[in-house]
């Protein structure tokens, strides 16, 4: 099984990401390895994909776009993330969340970031009735591109005719790179 789940993170790192993405990250946890490709569409809005892979949920493929605004110390996104979910103990479908992210630079190469999506039944499809995502991390800037974090995310959906289930709850490491 972990080697099904280091494939999958190496196929996705081996796309030719330096000439198109601005951010790529991986974060990992005992059960859980994350990616995520953030590209900057232009000065105001970007778009990411991302991947999870759960050894107790499934996998979990993402795909977002966000408007920006910085004011100061402070960065806010805003915007919908559509996943899909195939989930292990669960039936697979998809979703529409509506939230964003928020960054706050702390100092020191030190920064603080946030985000949350909330799926409503309107906006979850097949056999998913809702579905909630937190997530919150430090981060520290080693250079201009590379940074190490540590987080907690929590992803839960909702079902239309099963138990509601936890994606993943839990911390992580991880690093980003800025190309």
């Amino acid at each position: 099984m972990k080697l099904k789940m280091w494939g999958c993170a190496l196929l996705l790192s081996s796309v030719s990401i330096t000439a198109h993405a601005n951010d790529f990250s991986l974060g990992l946890n005992d059960n859980v390895i994350s990616t995520d490709l953030i590209f900057d569409l232009n000065k105001h809005s970007n778009a990411s994909v991302g991947y999870i892979y759960s050894n107790d949920g499934g996998h979990l493929a993402s795909t977002a776009m966000h408007i920006e605004h910085d004011a100061g110390i402070h960065h806010f996104e805003i915007g919908a993330k559509y996943s899909y979910v195939w989930a292990k103990q669960s039936a697979n479908g998809s979703v529409v969340g509506i939230g964003g992210r928020y960054a706050m630079d702390l100092g020191s190469n030190v920064s603080f970031h946030a985000s949350g999506y909330y799926a409503p039944t309107v906006l979850s499809f097949g056999s998913v009735d809702g579905q909630y995502e937190l997530d919150s991390k430090v981060q520290f800037k080693l250079n201009p591109n590379l940074a190490l974090f540590a987080g907690y995310r929590n992803i839960r959906f909702q079902y239309d005719n099963a138990s509601n289930s936890t994606f993943d709850s839990g911390f992580y490491i991880g690093g980003q790179a800025s190309f």
